[in-house]
């Protein structure tokens, strides 16, 4: 079992770390597209939308890792005013509810992907690609994100869990 949490543990790191470069290269390709509309020259026609579609993507690969760093948006302030017992009960049930939520939006995705697929329908911009592929980033990361709130219940960790954010990111998990 702790080779796989290992792996596991990996490419949720890996993921984030994919998502970091896609954010990087679209930074490239926004500039460069800039900058020969600036100088006059016709920038390439698919910078546009491979910018919008990387977005998804970057959304859903990072969403895993934000998790489990506590990088989504939480209700401290809330949580905070609370006596622990209370607190440890509310959290339970908000994890349960973001594990529903996360394992709809999964299923819901898949759905659409599959819909998408078996009709072979193309997302038309500046550039096809099939509609059905922007929906997996969604299905996996959304369930992905599901494992990460189980997890968090099943080892008794908190949402808000003291020293949250105090170390440097990716710190000693690859």
């Amino acid at each position: 079992m702790v080779p796989f949490v290992r792996a596991y543990d990996r490419l949720i790191v890996m993921l984030a770390l994919v998502a970091s470069v896609m954010v990087g290269a679209v930074f490239v390709l926004i500039v460069v597209d800039v900058g020969m509309r600036t100088a006059g020259l016709r920038p390439p026609v698919f910078s546009s939308a491979v910018s919008e579609y990387a977005l998804i993507y970057v959304t859903m690969l990072a969403a895993p890792w934000l998790v489990r760093e506590r990088g989504h948006v939480r209700i401290d302030s809330f949580l905070g005013f609370m006596p622990e017992a209370a607190r440890r009960q509310v959290e339970r049930f908000l994890i349960l509810v973001c594990i529903t939520l996360c394992l709809l939006a999964t299923w819901l995705a898949g759905e659409f992907a599959i819909e998408f697929w078996r009709k072979d329908t193309i997302d038309v911009r500046s550039i096809e690609i099939p509609r059905a592929l922007l929906f997996v980033p969604l299905s996996v990361g959304f369930f992905l994100c599901a494992v990460e709130f189980a997890r968090m219940l099943v080892i008794g960790e908190a949402l808000t869990a003291p020293g949250d954010g105090d170390h440097a990111p990716f710190e000693g998990e690859i």
